[in-house]
């Protein structure tokens, strides 16, 4: 079966300014309509790639230890989250095939190290999840890819966009309840998410 032109990644993207708090206080990244808390967004958005691989049957994480606060990491510190790549030969568009590409070359078993391997930018990390998201695949559907690539049109993203809002209500239902059946796991992954993509971050390195 061929995969769907949009990623559930990207559908959530263009309604992020829906559920992603936006902190101008914090770093922030621009998304479809607005602009989101930056860390939020892209921890979020890979938590929401993995769930969806999962979904998939493609890739399977496991809890390996408590969540806890940690003071120092030392390079990238020790994940609460493992990672199975279970179809080495899947391929997806969008943040997902991104993620799977990574799983291809990173040290199996370590959640940080997946995200880690996406080759995060030091100086916006969450620029190259939001990347990601963008579908720059859809050629027959040059309004689509405006969408998302420019935010502040919220004209054009209207009339392309609102097509897709119920699309987005289902995926936000279907990952609430996923993240009501194990929460545990959920909060495992995605501090794993979180915590790697605020290390990443530091203007100092090639600024």
């Amino acid at each position: 079966m061929s995969p769907p032109e949009l990623t559930e990644t990207t559908i959530r993207y263009l309604f992020a300014t829906a559920w992603l708090p936006c902190d101008t206080s914090q770093q922030v990244v621009a998304v479809p309509g607005g602009s989101t808390t930056a860390i939020d967004t892209g921890g979020n958005l890979l938590h929401i790639a993995m769930w969806n691989l999962r979904r998939r049957g493609l890739m399977e994480f496991e809890q390996l230890r408590p969540v806890e606060r940690e003071r120092v990491r030392v390079l990238g510190g020790r994940p609460f989250s493992g990672h199975t790549l279970v179809d080495p030969e899947a391929r997806l568009p969008g943040l997902e095939g991104a993620l799977l590409e990574a799983a291809r070359a990173a040290a199996p078993g370590d959640v940080r190290a997946l995200v880690r391997a996406l080759d995060l930018d030091n100086r916006g990390p969450w620029n190259t999840v939001t990347g990601h998201c963008f579908p720059r695949l859809i050629g027959h559907d040059d309004l689509l890819e405006q969408a998302a690539l420019d935010p502040h049109e919220p004209r054009r993203r209207s009339l392309v966009v609102e097509s897709l809002r119920e699309r987005n209500d289902e995926l936000r239902a279907a990952r609430g309840a996923y993240l009501d059946a194990e929460p545990d796991l959920t909060f495992a992954v995605m501090s794993d998410c979180l915590r790697t993509v605020t290390d990443a971050y530091n203007p100092g390195l090639g600024g």
